[in-house]
């Protein structure tokens, strides 16, 4: 008898079935372990080839994604540098080079931004210099750096040509500066205007109006000298002069309307000058005649060129119209010492009863320094 390993019921010897549970009693034959290990040599081989497969694509699908990070960084750099960026471009070719350093064009283009780097960092030493003054080394330093980028047969260093250009404008621009000081000539005056016109920069205007304000003080300073001589033609030959380059100035045409008008008179008077002054005496008013202006304002301060300005204000205070009036002050240092007396013509030249004129006048000789103005005394014509 043999016990069914199911239910453990007895059973004949040989019984296929176990007459209690039903369950075959024959055992299946283990598997042939020689035969399954027969697929190995087969098998394996290709997990291998596959497993490398993958590899490699995922090895070639980052390696490209490199390649693309590393192009899109070198052209950024490009335009970077080509904008004048050098820094920026740098820091891009740096981190391009660490991804690939194993490419030459990498290097050699880094080499080049540093290049340029090195040139604009001397050129903002030359703007340094140009800022403080020291113009004649600045202008030897901007010729030689000139001179060498001229040599170089570089793209990239082509775009220091507007630094350059800028540079070169602003050495001119500081130049003009300080020689305005030493110019009274009409003429070269407006020769320096002709050397602003082709230069492009906000300062420039500036100093444009400086050379404008200049030739207005200049001409109307020599036509009252000639006015003053009774030269009226050579007067008014200045003032157009002056209006060749600053045509339509207000302060022009009223001088020169007032020299013709005392051109006119002073023919007139030499004419009539016995009965008019006769008549003139009778019928003048003492008040008008001693006492038909009254100081309004009176100041002088420094501009940002380091140029001194004497400028006021005169009521007329008469009962008639009074024409052709001349201030004249005296200009005091810090210890009340007279350093300069002047005269200036009082704008407009008519003034009526309750008007008030207004005169001005620019100082280009005076030191530095602080300095009161005094006025000294009053001329006028009365109607």
């Amino acid at each position: 008898m043999t016990e069914c390993p199911h239910c453990k019921h007895m059973v004949d010897d040989g019984a296929r079935y176990c007459s209690q549970c039903g369950k075959n009693l024959m055992r299946t034959p283990e598997p042939n372990s020689t035969a399954k290990r027969s697929w190995l040599p087969i098998i394996t081989p290709f997990v291998m080839l596959v497993v490398m497969g993958v590899a490699l694509y995922f090895v070639y699908d980052y390696q490209k994604d490199v390649n693309a990070e590393v192009v899109a960084m070198k052209k950024e750099a490009e335009q970077e540098a080509l904008a004048g960026e050098y820094r920026e471009a740098e820091k891009l070719l740096v981190g391009a080079i660490d991804r690939r350093p194993e490419l030459e064009a990498l290097q050699k283009e880094l080499g080049s931004v540093q290049e340029a780097l090195t040139w604009d960092q001397e050129l903002e030493t030359v703007g340094k210099w140009i800022e403080e003054g020291s113009l004649k080394k600045a202008n030897e330093k901007l010729t030689a750096i000139q001179e060498s980028l001229r040599q170089e047969d570089s793209r990239l260093l082509v775009t220091l040509v507007p630094k350059m250009n800028e540079m070169d404008s602003r050495l001119t621009l500081k130049e003009i500066n300080q020689e305005l000081s030493k110019i009274t000539d009409v003429d070269e005056l407006a020769a320096k205007l002709n050397t602003l016109s082709d230069l492009n920069l906000e300062e420039a205007s500036k100093v444009r109006d400086k050379i404008f304000e200049k030739i207005v003080n200049q001409s109307t300073k020599k036509a009252e000298a000639a006015a003053g001589e009774k030269r009226y033609a050579e007067a008014i030959a200045i003032i157009d002069q002056g209006l060749q380059y600053v045509s339509n100035d207000e302060k022009l045409i009223q001088l020169k309307e007032r020299i013709q008008q005392e051109k006119k008179a002073f023919e007139q008077a030499e004419q009539q000058r016995l009965e008019s002054a006769m008549q003139q005496a009778a019928q003048d008013e003492l008040r008008n005649q001693t006492q038909a202006l009254e100081v309004v304002d009176l100041s002088i301060t420094k501009d940002e060129f380091g140029d001194y300005k004497v400028k006021g204000s005169l009521k007329s205070v008469a009962t008639q119209i009074i024409s052709t009036v001349t201030v004249k002050y005296d200009i005091l240092d810090e210890e009340g010492n007279v350093v300069r007396s002047e005269s200036v013509k009082v704008f407009p030249n008519y003034l009526n009863p309750g008007d008030q004129g207004t005169f001005d006048k620019v100082h280009y000789e005076l030191e530095e320094g602080e300095y009161s103005v005094e006025m000294t005394e009053m001329e006028w014509l009365v109607e």
